[in-house]
């Protein structure tokens, strides 16, 4: 059966070829989960099936034909139909493995149906796949690109970066295509599923642009919830869902639910059942963000400003630390036989009422789902030991609001898709010809306003409400981390991994200051601003 999705969220996407992705190390099969703050990125399009959509954005005339057929690109230099002449093309990413069609949602299959009749339309072969590992080291994607772009390439590859330092490096080197020279021509760079995002005019250069993405951002960090440790505590789970609607899922809201929640059960003087877990380092970083404050930002002339100096950024440190963390958190870590996975098998076990982690976690197939299956053992996957338990009721909400916020938001980490400079107009022009098509949504009805992450999430979540209602919210309230793609910028190991109980906040922060300013001048510095 088919749900009517939101028309908010645009259909059709780079989200739907990549099923299950992220942004962190690893990856394997159709869900993939990395390390520490590995995000991941799914993807999905749309298309009717047995009618495909038109495209208006680009390519010269067009011709029709009969009812229920569909419209073909005409080449504006040659008057026909566009014609790849039988090139193999690749979207190389680090995380989307091979799909059978007997496992293929209705959604994936019209999808499916739509690409081939691209295919042999127009003469061409496509695939997105795990072609390179995660990051710019040795054996990645970036490495693979840089190489490309640096000695030239006989592939067609259209690539998937990280959203980092590295690419916006790779912006500066003058090592990227820019797409702009076929605004008009093969691709309409003003259609809705270019611009939605801001990925353009992130890795933009004057007039120049060098990194895409189409379709709104990817959701990503959410706060989960256990239904069944709500119920035992006498809260009905659809409060959570009902102040999030209604605007009063804040942090006092929050920490309300976790006094009730937090409890022993069995009168031994040891908490039983905590308010929260988490690899707390994502957590506390979320109440900087759900608080408005941001460690750099960016001015109109896209000059970087260090904001970690911040009385929105400390306020969410101390209430991430010195509330959350040491009042409701199921601290570990240190202790012998630990790891910092810990926290998904505490959360499924209903050690604890909530967790913060990424959307992409309860992806079909995804660990959250107690569905995902050990590539090297083909059992459900374990943590530390311990399975999953796939029972558990859950759902996720936005991350509740700070005092000086003006609205709940969520992260946007988006992968930029692009292709290296070394490649020849003729060669650009054919492949983003054939990424763009491959983008379109599905012209059926029945799939307005549905996407290849929204599919994931309704094969993978307990209840639907955290689409219905909190993807569609996420989808217009994402912020940037601009602090990603400054050089040098290091976060996680002298700040975020450091801020455990009886850090000092303020101290932490503010041996960091020099370090981030240098940076950040440094990047200006290098983007002549």
């Amino acid at each position: 059966m088919k749900r009517k999705m939101l028309s908010r969220l645009m259909a059709a996407s780079m989200a739907a070829i990549m099923t299950v992705g992220m942004a962190g190390c690893g990856g394997n099969g159709d869900s993939s989960e990395g390390s520490g703050n590995s995000e991941q990125t799914p993807s999905g399009e749309n298309e009717g099936s047995e009618q495909t959509p038109s495209d208006e954005n680009a390519g010269g005339e067009q011709e029709g034909g009969e009812e229920g057929q569909t419209t073909l690109r005409i080449d504006p230099k040659t008057g026909e139909p566009f014609d790849l002449g039988g090139m193999d093309i690749i979207i190389a990413d680090w995380f989307t493995g091979e799909k059978k069609e007997e496992d293929m949602s209705e959604f994936e299959l019209a999808q499916k149906e739509y690409r081939d009749w691209l295919q042999e339309t127009y003469h061409f072969t496509m695939v997105q796949k795990n072609y390179a590992g995660w990051g710019w080291g040795e054996g990645s994607i970036g490495e693979a690109f840089v190489n490309a772009a640096t000695q030239g390439s006989d592939d067609n590859i259209i690539y998937v970066l990280t959203n980092s330092a590295a690419t916006a490096s790779y912006v500066h080197q003058g090592l990227m295509y820019d797409i702009s020279k076929l605004d008009g021509d093969v691709v309409d760079l003003s259609a809705e599923k270019y611009t939605v995002n801001g990925e353009l005019d992130n890795w933009s250069v004057g007039d120049a642009k060098y990194c895409f993405y189409t379709d709104a951002s990817e959701p990503r960090g959410v706060l989960y919830f256990n239904k069944d440790v709500l119920r035992d505590a006498n809260i009905d789970p659809e409060s959570i869902y009902e102040m999030q609607k209604n605007g009063t899922w804040t942090w006092d809201a929050w920490v309300d639910v976790m006094k009730q929640v937090q409890r022993d059960t069995d009168n031994d003087g040891q908490i039983d059942v905590y308010g929260c877990v988490q690899n707390n380092g994502g957590m506390i970083y979320q109440c900087v963000r759900s608080n408005g404050g941001a460690l750099v930002s960016k001015d109109e002339n896209g000059k970087y400003i260090l904001t970690a100096d911040d009385d929105k950024v400390r306020e969410g440190l101390h209430f991430g630390l010195d509330t959350v963390t040491a009042n409701y958190f199921l601290n570990y870590g240190n202790e012998e036989g630990s790891n910092w996975e810990d926290y998904k098998y505490l959360f499924m076990s209903g050690k604890a009422a909530f967790m913060y982690d990424d959307v992409y976690c309860t992806y079909a197939g995804g660990w959250l789902t107690g569905t995902q299956i050990d590539s090297s053992t083909g059992e459900p996957i374990q943590v530390n030991g311990n399975s999953l338990n796939q029972d558990v009721d859950y759902g996720f909400v936005m991350f509740p609001k700070g005092p000086q916020a003006d609205d709940m938001v969520t992260n946007v980490d988006n992968n930029p898709v692009c292709m290296p400079s070394s490649y020849s107009d003729d060669k650009a022009r054919l492949l983003m010809f054939a990424y763009d098509v491959w983008t379109e949504p599905l012209s059926d009805p029945q799939w307005e306003g549905y996407t290849g992450i929204i599919d994931n999430v309704y094969r993978g979540a307990k209840d639907t409400k955290c689409v219905d209602e909190t993807m569609e919210m996420m989808a217009t309230r994402g912020v940037p981390d601009v602090y990603k793609t400054v050089a040098d910028f290091n976060v996680n190991e002298p700040f975020l991994y450091q801020l455990y109980l009886g850090q000092d906040v303020d101290a932490l922060l503010d041996s960091n200051l020099a370090a981030w300013q240098t940076a950040v001048d440094n990047m200006n510095a290098s983007l002549g601003l």
